[in-house]
């Protein structure tokens, strides 16, 4: 097994008692204080099938994104910081039991399924490289895109999602993807787990970063496809929370952690006992910073904080703190178990943390900001350092399996193929950068389809593989309407 010297956010469950059966209850939402205006009412919709016994059972033949589609956004607003105070939050309490909950749920899909492809036979001490397009249900999308990174399993198999970007009955799905027999699997279907009224606001993202808890189980959260008229009523309140079990082959709804927002990013402790979520309100682009206790399965704390930016990543340090922008810059930092909460005295070399990787060995962070777009340190001590510009929008990163360098893709909205969509390996000790591969040429050869960027990028370090998801559209066309899923084998 590689030892990698760094972890990622998401790391593996060390859970200090053994796992025991409990029976688990829908996350409260009374620390959520704030409540956002009526919403217009959503324009009709003409009713389609969404279920996952009407998807096609072949990949979808390329085509370009719908004319009436606009290109999907991808914005944050900005407020007003606060000041600064001095980072002397405790370390989180060791030794601390967490239980695993009920393992009961819904079976997974026996959806369809989608073989991947060889795009490149490198061989030897050359990258291989792979290629699957999603195989989603055959009604039009608007369009069908994926906006948050999955997960790989300590066995193997990695997780991920797509959605359709709809409003009114907007639906995600969940896929497994597992490179032995190249097979990417569809295993969950929302709107089916859910208290769904046809004609309601639906889920058409799933837009945080799929996180792990206690036991191996996955935790998923879902989004809006669009704010546009969003309507409450009817059964959507807001967006829910979802645990999968791998080892059962289970889903489980939780439930909405925030009435009347959206779950644009989450994150979790090492050990998996705490998930921290973004809860962002869709007219205002205010929020709440969430922490979800899945030993009890409850919302335990509510933050609104004056300033709070971004909602769109969020980093876990060294001792079990979660760091969230809250505006010009600034980190502020939460201990979960007690409540405390500081600020960095620091500010990042953009508006707001779009992505990150660790702590390593060393309790350092890797991120990248927004706006602009560069890549930066914080050490254990809150010291940033910044390292060089991204040579693109970034939202999803990896550290490489010899734990090392940090890997990434740039342009995440649609533009990478004018780079050639090339995955890219930054050293954060010198800053240099060299690539990898170039992915464009070989998808628009042999798919037909131009791979416009990923907001979801894994690595699997024992096996060498690197997944990306794409949003990719018809060659030489458009960069959304189809999702690929790449991957590359490093030597």
């Amino acid at each position: 097994m590689v030892k990698s010297t760094w972890v990622v956010v998401t790391a593996l469950c060390m859970i200090t008692a053994a796992c025991a059966s409990s029976t688990d209850e829908a996350p409260s939402t009374s620390g959520v204080q704030e409540q956002p205006p009526a919403a217009s009412a959503p324009e009709p919709t003409p009713e389609v099938s969404r279920h996952a016994e009407s998807p096609v059972a072949d990949p979808p033949s390329p085509r370009s994104t719908p004319s009436d589609a606009t290109v999907p956004p991808d914005d944050a607003a900005g407020i007003e910081a606060p000041t600064d105070t001095p980072r002397t939050t405790p370390a989180t309490p060791a030794g601390e039991a967490t239980r695993c909950v009920d393992p009961g749920g819904d079976p997974w899909l026996d959806g369809p399924v989608a073989t991947a492809t060889t795009l490149r036979d490198g061989g030897g001490d050359s990258v291989t490289v792979h290629a699957v397009v999603y195989p989603h249900p055959s009604y039009e999308g608007n369009p069908w895109s994926q906006w948050g990174q999955g997960i790989v399993l300590d066995d193997g198999r990695h997780l991920s999602a797509i959605g359709d970007h709809l409003g009114v009955d907007g639906n995600s799905y969940i896929y497994v993807y597992e490179h032995d027999i190249r097979q990417l699997t569809m295993i969950a279907d929302v709107i089916d787990l859910v208290d769904h009224q046809p004609g309601a606001w639906g889920y058409g993202k799933i837009h945080a970063q799929m996180v792990e808890g206690p036991c191996d189980d996955v935790y998923v959260a879902t989004y809006w496809g669009t704010r546009r008229n969003l309507d409450y009523g009817d059964g959507y309140s807001g967006d829910h929370l979802f645990r999968l079990d791998p080892r059962a082959a289970t889903i489980r709804d939780l439930g909405v952690p925030a009435e009347q927002r959206g779950i644009p990013s989450m994150a979790a402790t090492s050990d998996g006992r705490y998930l921290f979520m973004e809860a962002v309100e869709p007219e205002t682009d205010t929020g709440t910073l969430l922490v979800f206790d899945t030993a009890t399965g409850e919302v335990v704390r509510s933050i609104t904080e004056p300033g709070h930016d971004g909602f769109r990543s969020l980093a876990v340090d060294d001792m079990g703190r979660v760091l969230w922008t809250v505006g010009d810059g600034r980190l502020a930092v939460l201990d979960p178990s007690t409540g405390e909460m500081t600020r960095l005295t620091d500010e990042m070399p953009g508006r707001f943390l779009r992505a990150v990787v660790g702590p390593d060995t060393k309790g350092t962070l890797v991120g990248v900001t927004r706006n602009p777009e560069v890549f930066f340190t914080i050490d254990s001590g809150g010291r940033m350092e910044v390292l060089d510009d991204a040579a693109g929008y970034t939202t999803s990163m990896a550290v490489s399996p010899d734990g090392d360098t940090v890997l990434y893709v740039p342009d995440a909205h649609g533009g990478a193929w004018e780079q050639g969509t090339p995955l890219l390996e930054l050293d954060p000790e010198t800053g240099r950068e060299s690539v990898i591969v170039e992915l464009n040429d070989l998808a628009e050869r042999q798919l037909g389809l131009r791979l416009g960027g990923t907001y979801n990028l894994t690595v699997d370090a024992d096996r060498r593989l690197v997944y990306i998801g794409f949003n990719a559209g018809e060659a030489g066309e458009e960069s959304f309407g189809e999702v690929v899923l790449v991957i590359v084998e490093l030597p």
